[in-house]
């Protein structure tokens, strides 16, 4: 330690004694970052009026990192709270690359670093470069995010002088219907999901669209989803099953989240993506009568427990979805109960494929909630399993069992149901 010190003070000795500009040279200075206002006003295209409280935002042309939150870090609900509170500051905070518009429809953003960006303004109604993303894509902000913003966008060059910029916004064309069940009741406060083909054929479902929410049924059951480019779309909705009640005093809220019951319907009578037809909306066009209808009768009950092959114990955590057979795509999923039973209610006839994952025995005594939903602590893990089902009547009584996942670097053998 000793000799660290007067290796450390004879380093800073014989710096002092260089000539000053020797030292200048040496300690260039760091020039602080550019800051400029960019200010402007959003007009509504179809009026000429001012576009009243429509979010502005600056999309950088290079993509920014995105922070993603550390839930390998999430042992308990203390550090569940300081991940949240984080993350909400880090939203109070700001990018400053966003504003909303006044009565006016002015705009201005104060504090904006140098760079190039791309100009979008977004208000319910009528088009924006970013109702063209999916959510993941939204989310994630990549390269091809970039490129979709870039075709429709304007780019403005920010340095250190103010720069002005307007937004003239087009009205989209909508989608509207309703929905109810098949007696005539409407489906009051559901949601309507745009669903949009791509160029490829497939589907895209916007579910978590933060720039094209879902809009809810009304008492009458009615939607409608506005803000749509001339293309091909669907509406797809589930059944309310997920619903909270609120009665007297701060403690009467409870939630009911019932997601394994959550029957999926398709504008045009069908239960399944792959049978849906599309719907056709043209520039500025508004499309009406695509409506959705739940059934009531002939909808069947699918249960059972999930036990491990070894001594045919029920496991107390994992998930069961229920997959489309031949597609393999997810259809509804729930959660393991504490005894190792699932239940899905108001399934349709047809054929399915049940499938376990992420299964394992918890400590009971361990403290559950959202910390044991997101990253369970497991005694023992097993492995995933499929069951092909048939669906005519009520299925139940099914029993799943899962063999031990094996050791770290040991191949496993195919799991057998």
């Amino acid at each position: 330690m000793q000799r660290l010190i007067f290796v450390l003070s004879t380093a800073v000795l014989a710096f002092s004694c260089l000539p000053d500009a020797a030292q200048e040279q040496a300690a260039p200075q760091t020039a602080p970052p550019a800051y400029t206002t960019v200010s402007g006003h959003v007009t509504c295209g179809d009026t000429n009026h001012p576009a009243r409280f429509a979010a502005v935002l600056l999309i950088p042309e290079k993509p920014q990192p995105t922070q993603t939150a550390d839930w390998a870090n999430v042992k308990n609900e203390k550090d569940m709270a300081k991940l949240l509170a984080k993350n909400m500051a880090q939203t109070r905070k700001g990018t400053g690359l966003s504003a909303v518009s006044a009565i006016d429809g002015s705009f201005e953003m104060p504090k904006v670093p140098a760079g190039t960006y791309y100009v979008v303004a977004e208000l319910k109604g009528y088009l924006s470069p970013l109702s063209a993303l999916s959510s993941g894509e939204r989310m994630s902000g990549g390269d091809d995010a970039v490129k979709k913003i870039q075709a429709q966008a304007e780019k403005i060059v920010v340095q250190d002088a103010p720069v002005r910029v307007d937004v003239r916004l087009e009205r989209g064309g909508s989608i509207s219907g309703v929905i109810r069940y098949d007696d005539g009741n409407p489906a009051p406060d559901v949601k309507a999901v745009r669903m949009v083909m791509q160029e490829d054929g497939k589907w895209m479902v916007d579910t978590f669209n933060p720039s094209m929410p879902a809009p809810e049924t009304d008492d009458r059951g009615r939607y409608r989803i506005s803000g749509l480019p001339k293309g091909k779309y669907a509406v797809s909705a589930e059944l309310p099953t997920n619903q909270s009640t609120n009665g007297l005093g701060s403690g009467s809220f409870d939630m009911h989240p019932n997601y394994g019951d959550a029957l999926v319907v398709y504008s045009g009578g069908v239960f399944r993506e792959k049978d849906v037809k599309p719907v056709e909306v043209g520039a500025g066009e508004d499309v009406d009568g695509v409506d959705l209808v739940f059934p009531v009768d002939n909808l069947h009950v699918v249960s059972g427990t999930v036990t491990a092959k070894s001594d045919n114990h029920p496991l107390n955590s994992g998930w069961v979805n229920l997959n489309d057979a031949e597609t393999k795509v997810n259809l509804r999923h729930t959660q393991l109960e504490e005894d190792g039973s699932f239940r899905f209610n108001y399934v349709p006839v047809g054929q399915y494929q049940l499938a376990i994952s992420r299964a394992g025995d918890v400590d009971k005594d361990a403290p559950g909630g959202v910390v044991q939903m997101f990253n369970p602590t497991f005694l023992k893990s097993y492995q995933d399993a499929k069951l092909p089902i048939k669906v005519k009547g009520d299925q139940t009584g099914l029993v799943v069992q899962l063999a031990d996942k094996p050791a770290a670097g040991t191949p496993a053998k195919p799991p057998t149901p």
